[in-house]
């Protein structure tokens, strides 16, 4: 039975977004008339609520649709094979019989390999986000497609502490933060083994403005929102005593650090997490 409060000292109000009823779990879309808590940020439904007030047998809880979580590294994957198909045709078009054996002794040129590489990093990354997954206080989604642009984000995780966008990187070398600043200036940058990938950093800021935009601004505010943007480090070497860092409000990682920074208690409840998650799987679909 719910808690008297949250039905009696509530308001009715014709809701914004989408919601679950807090009772019966039934899927109530903007527009209907609803219960709404403001302290538990919670919607009930009219039959519900009256079902509360005059005391009648609670309604059977129904099952919640199933969340279309995606596919991780999908995009990716099939980015590479598009083009390694698409090099193969060309060169046994172009060479004839000797374009198999061209292509027994060939490599497919970085640019397509990054393609896969990439894919594999999203995939053993998602795989490691599918097992916290439990429906109440950790829901990770994977490869979203952002509207209007051509690119995606690798995973979001919702949590009770916040909204997580997580770019998965596969690449080698020991991950560190360095200063190539002058005697008086600072210029912290981000350096994987030799190569400087500070531009990674700037990356995110697309990323967390599409999910602000699949809020929307009443929704951040009611929740009060924290969206996270990490760089997550797939089979990247650290120091012995490494500890996660911040460069330019990204946090950089590792699949372990990031898990219990995904587990930290927060001021969201279930619902409102089976909640916000629905909300990114409507206006950001899987790619």
């Amino acid at each position: 039975m719910p808690n008297q409060r949250s039905v009696t000292d509530a308001r009715v109000i014709r809701l914004r977004y989408k919601a679950v009823c807090s009772v019966c779990g039934v899927e109530l879309s903007p527009g209907t008339e609803a219960i709404w808590d403001r302290e538990a940020k919670t919607a009930t439904c009219i039959g519900c609520a009256e079902s509360v007030e005059t005391g009648a047998d609670e309604p059977s809880v129904a099952e919640p649709t199933p969340l279309d979580r995606g596919q991780a590294g999908a995009s990716a994957r099939r980015r590479y094979e598009h083009l390694h198909e698409k090099r193969e045709k060309r060169i046994r078009g172009s060479y004839g019989r000797l374009g198999g054996i061209y292509l027994a002794l060939t490599d497919d040129p970085q640019s397509t390999r990054a393609w896969g590489v990439g894919g594999s990093g999203e995939w053993k990354l998602g795989g490691f986000l599918e097992s916290l997954n439990d429906d109440e206080t950790i829901i990770a989604l994977h490869d979203r497609r952002i509207p209007g642009s051509r690119a995606n984000i690798d995973h979001i995780a919702v949590a009770r502490s916040g909204v997580y966008v997580v770019d998965a990187k596969n690449y080698k070398g020991q991950v560190r933060k360095a200063d190539k600043g002058g005697l008086f200036s600072v210029d912290l940058r981000l350096f994987v083994g030799r190569r400087d990938c500070t531009r990674l950093i700037a990356g995110m800021k697309k990323q967390v403005e599409a999910i602000r935009e699949a809020f929307g601004q009443p929704l951040l505010d009611e929740f009060e929102l924290a969206i996270t943007p990490v760089l997550c480090f797939v089979d990247a070497e650290w120091s012995l005593f490494a500890r996660p860092f911040q460069l330019g409000g990204v946090w950089v990682e590792w699949p372990k650090s990031l898990s219990a920074r995904l587990r930290q208690e927060g001021p969201l409840q279930a619902d409102h997490v089976r909640f916000l998650a629905e909300r990114l799987v409507s206006a950001l679909p899987a790619a």
